[in-house]
């Protein structure tokens, strides 16, 4: 869930603050910034424009292709924004041929944080932007890219709220798929009555997306997966956030899930940089389109300090 247990957060942010000086210059056109290759970049930018969203995203105008005939709906994570967390994969995909979309959801309308609200209500906010976007394409079904709580709401949406039958390909990438514990921390919070009433009134998606939740288990009922939708997650070894036993989904015949490490060892990508990932990327693009699929180039990548 978008760097729930935000211990992790509150060091990538301090990254972002020690980073040296990144080029920051207005949205070109109606709030879209620049491409960035850079997860500290992109939260830089997205701090001094809040209301930039990536190259590429959300142009109503456009129409899906017979080679692309879904849309990719790109669905955040907790704390982050539309550029923030996709000013890497938007312009690609719409480089690829895709019409793409993104929205901020759950809680706050204004600054760079958003996603922190009750998850049903986020699953919905989510679901009411599918019909729009199928209302407005023309098309049948939407395939969505979810990262981090990104990778559960989307969940919700389809197995709760009837999105079944409006979403192709559902791909979680370092995705909260199970609730997560942050290696034990949300459990014990949850375990104290008082605070977790507290991060519940405050955060209500820290709550949601703690493992054992009971929003995991109503997302759970009659099993995470429906058999009209393919899935897939895409994790990492090195991602301090989200275990795989907690990203990845019960094996089945829709189901893939991918570990970055398996087509590069040395690729130590993390929760945060993910999303700024070549190789995390490229598995991303094949996953939509496995006609056109590369094998994922390979280089050293160390996680953020």
């Amino acid at each position: 869930m978008g760097v729930i247990a935000r211990g992790v957060a509150v060091c990538s942010f301090l990254a972002v603050l020690t980073t040296p000086a990144v080029a920051l210059a207005a949205p070109d056109r109606a709030l879209e910034g620049p491409p960035q290759t850079s997860w500290p970049a992109a939260w830089a930018y997205s701090i001094v424009y809040p209301d930039a969203i990536p190259p590429g995203m959300n142009d109503f105008s456009c129409r899906p292709s017979a080679v692309h005939p879904r849309p990719v709906l790109l669905v955040n994570g907790t704390f982050e924004n539309m550029y923030a967390n996709w000013a890497m994969y938007s312009p690609q995909l719409k480089a690829d041929g895709y019409c793409v979309f993104g929205l901020n959801y759950g809680g706050t309308n204004t600054g760079p944080f958003h996603q922190i609200g009750d998850m049903r209500v986020s699953a919905q906010q989510v679901g009411d932007y599918v019909d729009e976007i199928l209302a407005a394409t023309d098309a049948d079904r939407v395939d969505i890219v979810g990262h981090s709580q990104g990778g559960l709401v989307p969940l919700y949406y389809i197995n709760r709220l009837g999105g079944a039958s409006k979403v192709g390909t559902m791909i979680g990438v370092a995705a909260a798929t199970n609730g997560i514990s942050a290696y034990g921390m949300l459990n014990l919070l949850a375990g104290h009555p008082q605070a977790k009433d507290l991060v519940g009134r405050t955060i209500p998606a820290v709550d949601d997306g703690t493992a054992g939740s009971a929003f995991v288990a109503e997302t759970g009922v009659d099993g995470m997966t429906r058999p009209e939708v393919e899935y897939a997650t895409v994790s990492s070894r090195s991602d301090l956030v989200v275990q795989l036993s907690e990203s990845q989904l019960p094996p089945g015949p829709n189901v893939s899930n991918v570990v970055v490490q398996d087509f590069c060892a040395e690729n130590l990508t993390n929760h945060g940089t993910m999303v700024y990932d070549d190789t995390t990327l490229r598995i991303v693009r094949n996953l939509l389109d496995p006609a056109t699929a590369v094998t994922p180039g390979c280089h050293a990548v160390a996680p953020l300090p």
